[in-house]
């Protein structure tokens, strides 16, 4: 590992998170712990995704950070939701990023909103909840609003494309075994792995194998 070229790429590994469970506490406050409230919670948490770097001509280890915590109150008035956020990443020097498989790593900046439609009885939701997790190991959220620029990490390399994902989904699962994403996060001593699939109406895709990066 390049150290001195891991150093320069602090920035991008770093983020701050004040008061997730407060927010997650505040926005169920009172309310009845329905299907969705209770995969809303699941899924929060800091979260690493693993990249590699070319700096300097030089492969240098890095992580994107990826946060997913209660949405702003100013959406309560259309029911609890989660926020997923690509915090902008500082990757000084970095002409570009990919996976140890090799496959090209875009730079995302940008926030989603998400939920999971359909209502539940308050008295079944946790016996829904448990079922879910065995059937599908994960829930597939909707997008109800948000948009994500995806570019090459080379400072003026292109414009950036914005994608508009409203409507599209949110896929959050256990990391399968024996899958790509499962290597890829094999060095990392978290309890909790999980990939996060996105898609758009228009057809992009971008997919994230998650580690959880602190404990909940």
């Amino acid at each position: 590992m390049n150290v001195s070229g891991l150093r320069r790429l602090l920035p991008l590994c770093l983020l701050v998170v004040l008061g997730v469970g407060g927010g997650a506490r505040a926005q169920t406050a009172g309310a009845a712990p329905d299907l969705n409230l209770l995969a809303l919670d699941w899924a929060r948490g800091h979260y690493g995704s693993p990249l590699v770097c070319d700096v300097g001509g030089s492969p240098v280890r890095a992580i994107r950070s990826v946060l997913i915590s209660p949405a702003p109150s100013r959406d309560a008035d259309r029911g609890p939701a989660n926020r997923i956020q690509f915090p902008d990443p500082e990757a000084r020097g970095a002409t570009r990023c990919f996976s140890e498989l090799g496959a090209d790593e875009p730079l995302v900046d940008g926030a989603l909103t998400v939920f999971l439609p359909g209502r539940s009885r308050p008295d079944t939701a946790r016996y829904e909840f448990q079922a879910e997790l065995r059937r599908e190991e994960g829930f597939r959220f909707e997008i109800r609003a948000g948009k994500l620029s995806i570019k090459g990490w080379a400072p003026g390399e292109s414009d950036p494309r914005v994608v508009d994902f409203t409507g599209g989904h949110a896929r959050l699962r256990a990391v399968q075994h024996g899958s790509d994403s499962e290597r890829l996060l094999r060095g990392f001593a978290s309890k909790r792995k999980l990939t996060l699939d996105l898609e758009a109406p228009d057809g992009t895709t971008l997919h994230f194998p998650l580690f959880e990066a602190t404990e909940r």
